[in-house]
C-alpha cells in the first residue's frame, strides 16, 4: 500500500522512493522547531478569536514543550534539553506575528467538527494516508495540511497542492462525496491558504501513483536535475547507473 508520504518523497526525488522501498531508512532529521510548530498549530483555534491571543499561545507553547517528548518520542530521542529549549525560544519570538495573522483567517480555526489525523484508505488506487485535519463544514469535507517551512508569496507550493489533492481523493472514496477545496496552514506565519482541488492535480496524483508502483517493482528511476542531493541521506549509495527502462520515470 502506497502512502501519501511516499508521494511527497517522490516529488522531492523519485530515487529517494526507490531506496526507501529497498529497505533503506532515512535518518531522523526533522528539526525539533518544526515538530513543536506543527503541534502548536493545532492550538491556534484556541487563540484566533481571543482578545489576548499572545497570552493564549504562550501558555499553549509552555504546555506543548512539556508534552512534546511523549507525543514524538522517536523523533526527539536524540534531541537534548538545550536544543529543545532553543527551539521553543525561537518559536516564542514568532508568536506576535502569528497572532497578528490569525485574525485574518476568518472562521477557519473556528470549525468545530474536526477529525485530527484520520486514517484514509483507497482500495481502488492502493494508497493511504492521514491529513492533519479533516473538517466537516456543512455538507463539505475539507482536508487541511500543516506546513512548517517557507510560505510562497501567493497561493501554495506545488508539492503542497498535490499532497492536499491526494488526501482529497482518499476522502472522496471513503465518504462518497466530492471534495472541492482544502487548506494549507503555514504554521510559522499563522496564515491559511485555500486551495481549489483541480482536475490537473488529480490526474498528476494518479500518474505519480502509477510511477511509484513501478518503483516498487524494482525499477530505479532517473535522478532529476533538481534533486536535493546535498541534503539527501542516500547520496552515498545513489551514484549508480540507471537502466534504459528507468528513463520512463
Amino acid at each position: 500500500m502506497i502512502r501519501v508520504s511516499d508521494i511527497t518523497v517522490y516529488l522531492k526525488c523519485p530515487r529517494m522512493c526507490y531506496f526507501l522501498y529497498k529497505g533503506h531508512d532515512l535518518p531522523k532529521n526533522a528539526p525539533p522547531e518544526r515538530i513543536l510548530l506543527k503541534e502548536l498549530t493545532l492550538a491556534y483555534g484556541s487563540a484566533y478569536n481571543k482578545e489576548d491571543k499572545l497570552s493564549v499561545l504562550n501558555a499553549e507553547l509552555d504546555r506543548i514543550s512539556n508534552e512534546i517528548r511523549v507525543i514524538y518520542p522517536e523523533e526527539l530521542e536524540e534531541v537534548d534539553a538545550d536544543k529543545l529549549a532553543v527551539s521553543v525560544s525561537n518559536i516564542r519570538s514568532r508568536l506576535e506575528e502569528i497572532c497578528s495573522n490569525l485574525s485574518s483567517t476568518g472562521d477557519f480555526y473556528g470549525y468545530r467538527s474536526v477529525q485530527f489525523e484520520p486514517l484514509l484508505r483507497s482500495e481502488k488506487f492502493g494508497f493511504a494516508g492521514s491529513p492533519d485535519k479533516l473538517i466537516q463544514a456543512g455538507e463539505e469535507l475539507l482536508p487541511s495540511i500543516i506546513k512548517t517551512g517557507n510560505i510562497p508569496e501567493n497561493g501554495v507550493w506545488r508539492n503542497d497542492r498535490l499532497q492536499l489533492t491526494a488526501y482529497s481523493v482518499l476522502a472522496e472514496e471513503k465518504y462518497g462525496t466530492v471534495v472541492r477545496r482544502g487548506f494549507v496552514e503555514y504554521a510559522n506565519w499563522g496564515k491559511v491558504r485555500e486551495v481549489t482541488i483541480k482536475r490537473l492535480e488529480r490526474r498528476q496524483v494518479l500518474q505519480i501513483l502509477d510511477k511509484i508502483k513501478k518503483i516498487q517493482g524494482g525499477s530505479m528511476p532517473e535522478k532529476p536535475h533538481n534533486a536535493p542531493c546535498m541534503n539527501c541521506g542516500f547520496s552515498g549509495i545513489c551514484n549508480v547507473k540507471t537502466t534504459l527502462a528507468s528513463r520512463f520515470f
